[in-house]
């Protein structure tokens, strides 16, 4: 089997990045070639197969992002070439229509996947007016597909709501060699902490530095805390286009920008609370790979996170775009120590569940599935 993966902007700190990045390290673990095809790629070398760029512009409404030009000129004689079985389409911009126009003129089935719910993001450019005309092309382009997944049931509803056919709902994976407790470092908390006991609770968000990604939600919470207590340390991971006004609202708080592998596995399992305010993931890649790493979610009540977080049990999920709810939350785990004990071993539990070997199995199935069609 040969596999294309299409995706507007391959961009390393991307969670639709790392997932394509765990798919094909599945399939090579199964001698199955991969392709991806995208309209830039910040760093070709984070997937393990070719990349093909093809023309494309800057988006202009988040210009970190570029948008494929229309139609198969750039891709088309090389995808020949490699002669694919299966094309996979990864975000529902000009490329996914490409792709879909050259599988339907070579007869190979094509699966698409909702990764991001960027339909909330409208309100953010302030031309939420547009919501009925991107329902109505998300609707057209993938009622195309031969299926189309998505890592939550919520997400699966609402598509399904929307008049979206075929869907399938397969939560992603966690990296298990690379968020694990025993990444916990001591030299990493010191650098932390500084001149505050090393027993300190560290709080740590990691997520692309995008206003969309609720991140004042997370500065009010952090403020809220911080008014009250100086029992705790903020750490901040990721960069993005909000990172230094978000630095600048978060006095105190330790900005670590983007950091690779190896640095991120530290952070996670170093670090003793996941605060993650956004309400727009379709998972939460970022909230499964924490409990992995041995910490406790506090995450926004809304979309994926709600699917892994088990309120309460693994974590606590709290009230969308409340910063006072989010640091209330994140009280009750810094006053109650068998509290923050109880879920950290439950957390860590669940996350057994998520492994990318059996995801990748579910869509390996569909590819099969499609290709006797």
């Amino acid at each position: 089997m040969k596999i294309v993966n299409f995706i507007g902007t391959l961009k390393k700190e991307d969670g639709v990045a790392q997932v394509i990045v765990a798919l094909e390290k599945e399939a090579q673990k199964q001698n199955i070639e991969t392709l991806v095809i995208t309209g830039w790629a910040e760093d070709a070398k984070i997937v393990p197969s070719p990349v093909i760029e093809i023309p494309s512009v800057v988006f202009p409404l988040y210009k970190e992002y570029k948008l494929p030009f229309p139609g198969m000129r750039g891709f088309e004689e090389k995808l020949n070439a490699f002669k694919p079985d299966v094309i996979h389409v990864h975000s529902p911009d000009t490329s996914a229509w490409a792709a879909l126009h050259y599988a339907q003129k070579y007869k190979i089935p094509i699966v698409a996947t909702h990764h991001t719910d960027f339909i909330r993001d409208l309100a953010y450019y302030h031309i939420d007016f547009l919501r009925p005309v991107v329902w109505m092309l998300l609707k057209r382009l993938y009622n195309r597909m031969g299926a189309v997944t998505t890592p939550s049931t919520v997400t699966s509803g609402e598509l399904e709501a929307h008049g979206v056919e075929k869907v399938e709902t397969i939560p992603w994976g966690v990296d298990f060699n690379r968020f694990d407790p025993s990444f916990r470092s001591q030299e990493w908390r010191k650098k932390v902490l500084g001149d505050k006991p090393l027993d300190t609770r560290v709080l740590i968000c990691v997520s692309r530095m995008t206003w969309e990604k609720d991140l004042r939600v997370l500065a009010a919470a952090y403020d809220l805390l911080r008014a009250k207590r100086s029992d705790f340390a903020m750490v901040v991971a990721g960069d993005g286009p909000a990172r230094k006004e978000l630095q600048g609202m978060m006095t105190g708080a330790a900005f670590l920008g983007y950091i690779g592998e190896k640095e991120l596995s530290e952070a996670y399992a170093s670090a003793d609370i996941f605060l993650f305010p956004s309400d727009r993931e379709t998972f939460g890649n970022v909230t499964i790979e924490a409990m992995a790493s041995g910490i406790v979610p506090v995450v926004a009540n809304a979309g994926g996170s709600k699917t892994i977080v088990k309120d309460g049990e693994n974590g606590f999920l709290a009230t969308p775009k409340s910063a006072e709810d989010f640091a209330a939350k994140v009280t009750m785990l810094l006053d109650d120590n068998a509290l923050y004990e109880k879920m950290k071993a439950a957390a860590l539990i669940d996350a057994k569940n998520y492994s990318w070997s059996r995801v990748f199995e579910r869509v390996l199935a569909i590819y099969h599935r499609l290709m006797k069609v």
